[in-house]
């Protein structure tokens, strides 16, 4: 085999990196409008998760497929999002300016039910990606595997915030965050999701094998 060769672990290495930049520039431009960034979100973790799970390098084509079938459940779920952590941004503010007991009761009561936001935040596109329910449904079931699988919650966590510490303090891994930042980022995130939801779809190891030849993912 030469280095050269398709199979060859050089080339499929910049295969895998040029699917992370391709990625992460597309999910930006369909990201633009703003309101579209959760129907961006979704599709980019589809696009991973699809990527992982049977190798498929049709990155962009799946990232379409995604976007267009989730458009507005996740515009919906996204601008929710966005409504939500607004009045937790504005009344945690609230409660800091105050400075008394009040204030207090204010920021403790908003950092309590700001913990499920969080989690569900960080859930409800891969899960949206992933199982085709209405969106309540789905926010329920974002809640329930972030609590159910805490642990794994606690691993995506640090996996995000070292990307943002990385790329605030550390300015070589920005130069990542600038080309590939989003793929990266979804890609190491996908890895765990596949992870939880293959508990809820157990015929999906199977059915992946028989895809790849074999080859376990």
């Amino acid at each position: 085999m030469g280095i050269f060769s398709i199979d060859s672990p050089l080339m499929r290495a910049l295969n895998f990196v040029a699917n992370l930049v391709i990625l992460h520039f597309v999910w930006l431009l369909y990201s633009l409008p703003i309101v579209t960034i959760g129907a961006s979100t979704t599709a980019l973790y589809y696009s991973c998760m699809k990527l992982i799970r049977t190798d498929e390098n049709y990155v962009y084509k799946n990232f379409r497929k995604s976007f267009k079938e989730n458009l507005k459940q996740s515009t919906i779920i996204w601008m929710g999002i966005l409504v939500i952590g607004f009045v937790f941004f504005t009344d945690i503010r609230y409660g800091l300016f105050l400075n008394n007991t009040i204030g207090r009761i204010m920021v403790i009561g908003c950092s309590v039910f700001l913990i499920p936001f969080i989690l569900i935040s960080l859930y409800i596109f891969p899960v949206q990606a992933k199982f085709e329910n209405k969106i309540f449904e789905n926010l329920k079931l974002a809640l329930f595997m972030s609590l159910r699988h805490f642990v794994m919650s606690l691993i995506l966590l640090i996996i995000v915030g070292s990307i943002i510490f990385l790329g605030l303090f550390f300015q070589p891994f920005m130069g990542v965050l600038i080309i590939c930042g989003a793929g990266v980022t979804a890609y190491l995130t996908s890895n765990v999701f596949i992870m939880i939801f293959r508990k809820y779809v157990p015929n999906e190891i199977e059915e992946d094998l028989a895809k790849t030849g074999n080859r376990f993912y």
